[in-house]
């Protein structure tokens, strides 16, 4: 299976350029060369954009992001939308005032999308661009270079039909610009895969590969590989009782009804442990299960209708609370939404109750209970790590918190934490 390239941790020569500033200037009264003008231009390869990224990560996020994922393949029932990128001074003028017209053609068949104007338009940081901007704010240096390119995405949706036999999809983009010129793209070729075509390469074979693909998916997300993810965890006698992993497939099936409709139909084929793991969360994503139970026993249909999972959005400070920020981050791997990467965040303002559990720890008091004081001190370090971590490999987190950070809806205390999440002794050590 083909896979975009994601977003890495080293810097690029653009990085090291920017981090030489530091040396050559003051942190005070920073000046810069006069800065020559920058030819405006349209680049010309097109991109393919997950629909959920326009639609539901870059609605949470600033006008400044991190790079998405360029999508080399399709599946059934999931939507597209077309990106086109441009650099230079006016690059988002241009842009925002550039009608679209896209051709989507697939085993000699076309669809047509008439010109129209852009439905989003972002500016993309370069690769390590957060890292550089951190660095160079440090030594009191504003980074003279946030954006050097900008994507903008089509109105125009392709949803892939669950009819669709396997093939190349080829698509074909013009740009109309606001002074009347014309630019015809390079044609993109996209591979457009049933299921079973898409689990011929599963990129994970057990446990220890598995974790990764799970913690990425939400940028590039395979439903057709949440059957294989399900026999591998099921077949797992620790994987499967954690409730993180169990939130991780009901949320990624419940906005994939194709992947959801799949395993439905696989089911009475697979082997009995993935059918009695796989029935409750195909039940907690709001799917009927009831024909499924045809054929267990009355103890495994007990196990089954007992399996319930708690709300991870449920902050109560009691011990269970670090598994439910499990389950939190699990929803975000699994659908990209900035939901739970805000409660995750909100635990930030218990920073009053770190202090407190530290004196505690310098004075040699073993306390007898873990009191939810305790609780709160305990995960605000926890909350504070996996944002520092989860930010510095995974530009959709970073983004979600530049966008917290500006928010009149983040409380300040939330925020203050937020604007030293990579520099805070507390959140450096798991």
């Amino acid at each position: 299976m083909a896979r975009s390239v994601r977003r890495g941790t080293h810097l690029l020569i653009l990085s090291g350029i920017l981090l030489g500033i530091v040396v050559v200037a003051g942190a005070q009264d920073q000046v810069y060369p006069t800065k020559k003008p920058v030819a405006t231009k349209i680049f010309p390869d097109l991109f393919v954009l997950d629909n959920r990224v326009v639609e539901e990560q870059w609605r949470a996020s600033l006008s400044l992001i991190n790079a998405p994922s360029d999508l080399k393949q399709i599946e059934l029932g999931q939507c597209v939308r077309f990106g086109v990128i441009a650099s230079g001074d006016e690059k988002d003028r241009l842009l925002q005032s550039a009608k679209m017209r896209f051709e989507f053609s697939l085993t000699g068949a076309s669809h047509t999308f008439a010109a129209e104007l852009p439905e989003t338009v972002k500016q993309v940081k370069p690769e390590g661009g957060d890292f550089v901007t951190e660095a160079l704010a440090a030594g009191g240096v504003k980074n003279p270079m946030l954006s050097a390119a900008s994507i903008a995405a089509s109105k125009a949706k392709w949803c892939m039909p669950v009819d669709t036999e396997s093939g190349t999809a080829t698509i074909q983009a013009t740009v109309e610009t606001s002074d009347g010129k014309s630019f015809s793209l390079n044609p993109r070729k996209v591979e457009v895969t049933t299921f079973d075509s898409s689990r011929k390469n599963v990129p994970f074979k057990d446990m220890s590969t598995f974790g990764p693909w799970l913690q990425h998916y939400h940028s590039e997300p395979d439903p057709a590989e949440l059957l294989p993810g399900l026999r591998i965890v099921a077949s797992d006698d620790k994987a499967r009782l954690m409730p993180n992993i169990m939130v991780f497939f009901v949320q990624a099936l419940k906005i994939s009804p194709a992947a959801a409709n799949d395993l439905l139909r696989a089911l009475p084929n697979e082997d009995r442990p993935v059918r009695i793991y796989s029935i409750p969360l195909l039940s907690e994503a709001g799917y009927a299960t009831d024909p499924l139970l045809t054929g267990f026993k009355e103890d495994e249909k007990t196990v089954i209708n007992s399996a319930h999972l708690p709300d991870p959005f449920d902050l109560k400070p009691d011990r269970t609370l670090p598994s439910r920020m499990d389950m939190l981050w699990a929803y975000f791997f699994a659908t990209g939404r900035i939901e739970p990467v805000k409660a995750v965040a909100s635990m930030l303002a218990w920073r009053g109750d770190y202090e407190k559990l530290v004196e505690i720890q310098k004075s040699g008091q073993k306390p007898t209970e873990a009191t939810e004081s305790i609780i709160r001190g305990v995960v605000y370090t926890a909350a504070g790590w996996s944002l520092n971590a989860l930010s510095r490999n995974d530009g959709v987190v970073a983004d979600y918190i530049d966008a917290l950070r500006s928010s009149p809806d983040t409380a300040a205390d939330v925020k203050e934490e937020l604007a030293h999440v990579h520099t805070n002794p507390a959140f450096t050590k798991k």
